[in-house]
């Protein structure tokens, strides 16, 4: 099969998933997450938002910082997960400079909870390398979906197994 058309199946499957799964999101894990990186000519900048599910946050409150952790209730646990993702998801340019990431904040919505990031837009980008490992210390099957937008096409990125650094070009 051509890897072009098993990264289109594996997203077609996560979105049919995602669907029939929306009367049940609150009842089971995902152990996915989805992640925009957004580049916006207008501010200048590379706005990221990252999307995880509510019910995944919960769980993984309690294994990351004590079995009663309240991802719902607790404004300290919300903003110790949303460091959490901020240590986890990095930047840099094809060449390997960093781009320094601004938390901006985050924000409980419906089913999800939101992280959002930010950094001046480097001129000239041809691409980026990035770097997301929220919830793969703890899960080995999660899996971030990364959409990188507004330069050309959307570019989609996978997280998963051991797959650490990728590189989208534009």
């Amino acid at each position: 099969m051509p890897k072009g058309l098993g990264l289109f199946l594996l997203a077609s499957l996560l979105m049919v998933a995602s669907v029939v799964s929306s009367n049940t999101a609150l009842a089971h894990q995902q152990k996915a997450a989805e992640t925009t990186v957004l580049l916006n000519k207008r501010s200048n900048h590379v706005e990221i938002m990252h999307r995880f599910y509510l019910h995944d946050t919960e769980h993984a409150v309690q294994s990351l910082f004590n079995k009663t952790a309240d991802i719902l209730d607790s404004k300290e646990t919300q903003q110790q997960f949303a460091d959490y993702v901020a240590e986890q998801f990095f930047a840099r340019t094809l060449d390997g400079k960093a781009l320094p990431l601004l938390n901006v904040g985050y924000e409980v919505e419906g089913k999800f909870f939101w992280v959002y990031q930010d950094t001046p837009l480097p001129a000239n980008l041809e691409g980026m390398q990035l770097y997301n490992g929220s919830l793969r210390d703890i899960w080995p099957m999660q899996i971030n979906m990364v959409n990188v937008e507004g330069k050309g096409n959307v570019k989609t990125l996978y997280f998963q197994d051991d797959k650490d650094w990728l590189v989208v070009k534009f």
